[in-house]
């Protein structure tokens, strides 16, 4: 993208004079336009990571006692050394792309009708330092985009082997956000994700669970110092967690989760971005 717009902006600007009034006009007018679609562009492609579908953990729809109230914090560090944009390619080069995120989530859960359910908070907040081919986007600090969600056990009486359900997670544009910052903890739109997740014990020293989703998306109407309207389509997720249990306190595992779709554009010009890709997790 980067480099195709400079290709035009470099055509734009070197117009011959011999060309009408009329060609000058319209060329200024691509000038304008390249100039807000780059900006727009860089600014939306940085705050595509708040855009994800919902990580599940080992055991998470292991339904707890009714009235137990859990709190918990996570540590996510992310690195990437290189950016993927659809038709022009990945960028490699002093490419560093850096997440610390930290996160507070609070749980309780409750009993209807012999079925468990639970209501949940989680806030995330951090830092994010990225450089594509060599462009520093710079750092944002703060924190991210709140969510609600609540979930409930498709079982009447869940086991304490395993367990099937649902959950509805919002995400709300609470997070730090600036129209002409290219880096942003927050999103600015809402984002709605309906997850169905499975949990099995395998014997006493094995635990298999997996979930499938899909995250949909109001517009960001404010991106770029020209205020573009950013659209998303609908992120698609699968993801699988193979865990052993040397003894009660402890839980080593791998995981992997795919993601397709989520195919991104700005003002209605596709931009490139999508949300294909695929992790592993321990």
């Amino acid at each position: 993208m980067d480099r195709l717009a400079r290709k035009l902006l470099h055509y734009v600007s070197t117009f011959p004079s011999t060309y009408s009034k009329r060609g000058r006009m319209l060329c200024r007018f691509a000038q304008r336009f390249l100039i807000i679609l780059a900006g727009a562009w860089l600014v939306q492609c940085v705050t595509a990571s708040g855009a994800r579908a919902i990580d599940i953990l080992p055991r998470d729809y292991l339904a707890l006692p009714s009235g137990t109230n859990l709190a918990a914090f996570y540590y996510d560090l992310i690195r990437s050394p290189e950016f993927n944009l659809v038709a022009v390619g990945t960028s490699k080069n002093n490419t560093d792309l850096q997440v610390d995120v930290g996160v507070y989530r609070q749980i309780y859960y409750g009993d209807i009708g012999g079925r468990s359910w639970a209501a949940e908070v989680i806030v995330p907040f951090g830092t994010e330092a990225d450089q594509i081919a060599g462009n520093k986007l710079g750092r944002s600090t703060g924190v991210g985009d709140i969510l609600v969600a609540a979930g409930i056990s498709f079982l009447p009486h869940p086991e304490p082997t395993y367990n099937l359900g649902m959950a509805l997670y919002v995400s709300m544009p609470t997070g730090s956000y600036s129209p002409t910052q290219r880096l942003n903890l927050g999103a600015n739109r809402w984002s709605f994700d309906p997850q169905i997740g499975y949990t099995q014990a395998i014997g006493n020293k094995f635990w298999f669970d997996a979930a499938v989703d899909v995250i949909m998306y109001t517009n960001n109407d404010d991106v770029g110092v020209y205020h573009a309207t950013s659209r998303q389509q609908p992120t698609y997720q699968g993801q699988v967690w193979f865990s052993y249990v040397p003894d009660k306190s402890s839980l080593v595992s791998v995981g992997y989760a795919v993601q397709v779709g989520g195919a991104q554009n700005i003002n209605r010009i596709n931009t490139g971005i999508t949300a294909d890709s695929g992790q592993i997790d321990t």
